[in-house]
């Protein structure tokens, strides 16, 4: 449960004080109740001792007559003494009077307490609190008859007190001592929440909301408190923050956006060297390509000269070799737009099948590989695999690969080189998977492959960006995902792609 402050330091004040006053209230009944029964008893003490004094004077000098005990216990019994009774030490009453109410019953004589009275010869006083009531035995002594000299004769006098009406006094005094302390504590309950609600809440109110404004994003705040307390000091340090924070606001929206200006550049020259790098690899691919060709067209040049020079060139054989040469160019010319197909930039995604991509990519890297005496496993499933993205970034992706792997085995000296390209559907994604068996990466640097400009090539060789191009292409413009491991035979890179319904 959450209480506001402006209510929650009241209420623990309130709290606080009620258990205090209650408290005190019980040491305070505690006290006012052990005052009374005290006075009851000293009260009933002395009347006690006066009456066994004259009964025992009245006693020897006349004996026990009802009608002079009647005029020694009246003025008493006007009081508070509402039970008198007179008992030789056999416990036979002499005397007994009493007055009858409905809040009182008579009172019976303790035996064992009268025989310890008669027997040491000392008063004993008893307040009884489920009566409140006051239980009181005396000695007396009555007279002896004559021969009886070294004989004694005793009594006891068994009087009860009501002392009710003393004890609803302290109970009145206990009951407005508590309503005091009651109305005290709510005194200062209102009166200090008042102080602390214009010293202190209000202010706090004030501070709340303007920090509710900072984290919203609104920097543009202010406190106005006045004064040198602790609170106002925090108010001003509140205030010189949002100043600083405003100020670091536009600051940092200045930075980030010279960052994102930096890193759109920095990614465009990363694109543009990736590609020309690439380019420089597919110039070596078309030389691979046209070697054959160029020289097929060379022995068909030096035939129709050799047959020109002995007199054999005759129209037929002219026209043959002209048709094949016009078919080794038109072949040639075809690797050319393969090529000029491939650097030329997607202008909007589209879905094409993973097979048919990397078909094409073994068609332009297949002289290269076949002179690297590198062998490639494909296993894709024919149909079904289909990618929803920019066709050639993810052709330049595979050849980063496969450049990579290919390095690899030559610098390894691996004597029978394999690149494996498998994909395949699992659950929604494609999965395409492109490894060898070069031995794998070492750990080492494993984490740190896909980072901008770091490369595991001798210097010359490997620009570092390869591998970063390739996860930016997979993950930020095709939306997939892409790791690197090390499996049995040598480093494995995988692709996920996630099925998407056709899009317009």
């Amino acid at each position: 449960m959450h209480i506001s402050l402006n209510y929650l330091l009241p209420l623990l004040i309130s709290v606080t004080g009620l258990i205090l006053m209650t408290l005190q209230t019980m040491i305070q009944m505690n006290l006012e109740y052990s005052r009374m029964i005290k006075k009851s008893s000293n009260y009933a003490k002395i009347i006690g001792n006066r009456l066994s004094s004259r009964i025992t004077i009245q006693a020897n000098k006349n004996g026990i007559i009802e009608q002079e005990l009647i005029s020694l216990t009246a003025p008493h019994m006007a009081d508070t003494l509402n039970q008198v009774d007179i008992y030789d030490q056999d416990y036979r009453v002499l005397f007994s009077r009493h007055i009858s109410s409905h809040t009182y019953t008579k009172e019976l004589l303790d035996g064992n307490i009268a025989s310890k009275v008669i027997h040491d010869q000392f008063s004993h006083i008893t307040y009884h609190k489920d009566g409140n009531y006051v239980v009181g035995y005396f000695p007396i002594d009555f007279s002896v008859k004559s021969g009886e000299m070294f004989s004694r004769k005793t009594g006891i006098i068994h009087l009860v007190f009501d002392v009710s009406a003393d004890y609803e006094e302290a109970k009145q005094m206990i009951t407005m001592s508590a309503l005091m302390n009651i109305g005290t504590i709510f005194i200062m309950v209102v009166l200090f929440s008042l102080l602390m609600y214009f010293l202190v809440f209000q202010r706090l109110n004030a501070l709340h909301k303007a920090t509710d404004k900072l984290l919203k994003g609104d920097f543009d705040v202010h406190v106005n408190s006045k004064g040198d307390d602790e609170l106002t000091q925090v108010i001003h340090t509140f205030n010189t923050m949002a100043v600083e924070m405003h100020q670091y606001k536009h600051t940092m929206e200045e930075r980030i956006k010279q960052a994102l200006h930096e890193r759109t550049e920095q990614t465009k020259l990363l694109v543009q060297q990736s590609r020309l790098a690439s380019m420089g690899e597919m110039i070596g691919n078309i030389a691979h390509q046209w070697r054959q060709p160029l020289n097929a067209l060379g022995l068909i040049i030096q035939k129709i000269q050799i047959f020109s020079e002995r007199g054999k060139l005759t129209e037929t054989l002219l026209k043959e070799n002209i048709e094949k040469g016009t078919f080794i160019i038109n072949n040639m010319s075809r690797t050319i737009d393969d090529f000029r197909d491939f650097f030329k930039p997607d202008k909007q995604k589209e879905y094409f099948l993973l097979r048919e991509a990397v078909q094409e990519v073994m068609a332009l890297l297949q002289g290269e590989l076949y002179d690297c005496n590198i062998h490639v496993e494909v296993g894709i499933n024919p149909s079904g695999c289909l990618i929803y993205g920019f066709r050639n970034e993810f052709s330049q992706v595979i050849i980063n690969l496969m450049n990579n792997s290919k390095d690899a085995l030559n610098e390894k000296n691996i004597s029978h080189k394999k690149i494996y390209i498998t994909g395949y559907i699992e659950g929604n994604h494609t999965i395409l998977k492109v490894s060898d068996n070069a031995g794998g990466i070492s750990l080492d640097v494993l984490g740190r492959i896909f980072e901008p400009y770091y490369t595991t090539k001798v210097e010359g060789k490997g620009t570092g960006i390869g591998l970063y191009m390739s996860k930016m292409i997979i993950e930020e413009n095709m939306h997939g995902s892409m790791q690197v491991r090390n499996n049995e035979l040598g480093a494995e890179f995988s692709m996920t792609f996630k099925n998407e319904k056709d899009k317009e």
